[in-house]
């Protein structure tokens, strides 16, 4: 591979494989928004855009360029030559998408995490023994030891590209696969392996009509510690990323539920999905995202007010 074809490769693809997601698409598939990989932000401040027949980019806070610039960037190297190595040990795995223009419906958000998940090949999933992990949800995130064991794995997996293994937390999905995080705030990587899907939890009282949406993990554990039990009286819904909406909305409709509680967001991002989760049910829709304000997220609020140890109580 040279640098000429190197630089008509969709960069949206190779996101997509790194482990990013984008947080809104805009200009009918031409311009993808992420929350920047190199920094942790509130706001996605990275874009990237098909222009002249190739994806470039641009960090308000940082620098832009070309799909090299970015390999180079993101990686640290310093040569081009290693660039396009990197590139190419990506395209062994499944070939890049081209650098066009992406059709909506062949260049899916589902599409994305299929290349995505065999860059990173699953080993297991365990019972949470790394401190590393529970150190960062319990003294980090402020989430009860006992909620993260009950809902969440120690899992790991081995990045094909550099054939090293790595350890992050993650959930089960529908699909059995596995949404993982890594257990550091300054690295904002998540990625699915497996497959990618949403998590239905079932409430206690399931069948009573009502089911509560979250963004993330993280958001969903946050809310039950807050409230010291360790299940909701509704099923609930983890979407992982916003870009699953299509399949939460899909199951609500399936499901038939006659109340839908909203936890996403305080930004752009979760405004217009909250949005959405309105024009798509009306009033079966209440947003809880007021409750945790002026915070951004429940887990920000958690963190706040923090109350360590709390005596998790069983819902019955």
């Amino acid at each position: 591979m040279n640098s000429e074809q190197a630089k008509k490769l969709s960069l949206p693809d190779i996101m997509s494989r790194l482990g990013y997601e984008p947080t809104e698409i805009t200009k009918g598939g031409a311009e993808y928004w992420y929350r920047s990989p190199f920094r942790r932000e509130k706001e996605s401040s990275f874009h990237t855009s098909y222009l002249g027949g190739k994806w470039i980019w641009n960090d308000f806070a940082d620098s832009g360029g070309t799909v090299i610039d970015f390999v180079m960037r993101h990686e640290g190297y310093t040569k081009v030559s290693d660039a396009l190595h990197f590139l190419e040990s990506l395209c062994q795995m499944q070939p890049l998408k081209p650098g066009r223009k992406p059709d909506q419906n062949l260049f899916s958000f589902q599409q994305q995490s299929a290349p995505q998940a065999r860059q990173l090949e699953f080993i297991e999933a365990r019972e949470i023994e790394n401190p590393a992990i529970m150190e960062y949800l319990t003294e980090k995130r402020k989430i009860s030891g006992f909620l993260a064991r009950k809902y969440l794995k120690e899992v790991r997996y081995r990045n094909l590209a550099n054939g090293k293994e790595y350890f992050a937390f993650g959930m089960e999905n529908r699909a059995g696969g596995y949404e993982i995080r890594a257990a550091l705030d300054d690295y904002p990587f998540k990625s699915a392996l497996i497959a990618r899907d949403i998590t239905v939890i079932r409430g206690f009282r399931s069948g009573n009509g009502v089911v509560d949406v979250f963004e993330g993990m993280t958001d969903f554990l946050s809310l039950l510690t807050m409230m010291k039990t360790d299940g909701l009286a509704g099923d609930c819904i983890v979407m992982h990323s916003l870009s699953s909406y299509n399949k939460a909305s899909a199951f609500i409709k399936e499901k038939g539920y006659s109340a839908i509680n909203t936890f996403l967001d305080n930004n752009r991002s979760g405004e217009k999905y909250t949005e959405k989760f309105i024009r798509d049910f009306g009033v079966k829709v209440a947003s809880q995202s007021g409750m945790f304000l002026p915070y951004e997220d429940v887990n920000e609020m958690l963190k706040d007010n923090d109350n360590s140890n709390p005596n998790i109580k069983r819902g019955d």
